[in-house]
């Protein structure tokens, strides 16, 4: 996903956040936050946390994928202990670089395409279907308050120094 730099830059120049107090109130850290306002590119988590951090819905500051190859694949079958993936989006790409450097004893490239996608094994335990909590806005709201409350009483930086 993609990140409207543009716009979170206006709610974060509004509400005086710096980037620490990105970090405290999200959870990330403050390496992702720097990558996240350089690229834009966000994953869904990340950028549901900063959306319920700003309080506003997801769709307000995020932008739409733009890549010309967007395929995103994961095969196994039943019983199976492998799965092959294939990614065309950089950052499931870095990750399986990254796995594979790591664990080649589990996850490894079976090639880099000419269309920039790459193709791996996996082991089947790895692949996870995990849905985003719904939440409504007055759910939001109260996260959102929660944090603050938390942050304020343990001394953490919200907004900037004046």
């Amino acid at each position: 996903m993609r990140l409207d730099r543009k716009k979170f830059q206006e709610i974060m120049d509004r509400e005086k956040w710096t980037e620490e107090a990105i970090c405290h109130r999200t959870g990330l850290t403050r390496r992702s936050v720097k990558w996240i306002m350089k690229n834009g590119e966000v994953s869904e988590d990340a950028l549901e946390r900063i959306a319920d951090m700003a309080g506003v819905k997801v769709g307000e500051i995020s932008l739409p994928d733009i890549t010309a190859f967007n395929d995103n694949t994961i095969e196994f079958l039943k019983d199976h202990e492998r799965a092959t993936v294939s990614f065309s989006q950089g950052r499931y790409k870095s990750r399986i670089r990254k796995l594979a450097k790591e664990r080649p004893g589990e996850c490894q490239i079976v090639a880099e395409n000419k269309d920039g996608s790459l193709c791996a094994h996996i082991p089947t335990s790895w692949v996870k279907i995990s849905p985003p909590a719904a939440r409504s806005e007055e759910q939001r709201e109260i996260a959102r308050e929660r944090m603050y409350r938390y942050h304020s009483k343990h001394g953490s930086t919200l907004h900037e120094k004046g």
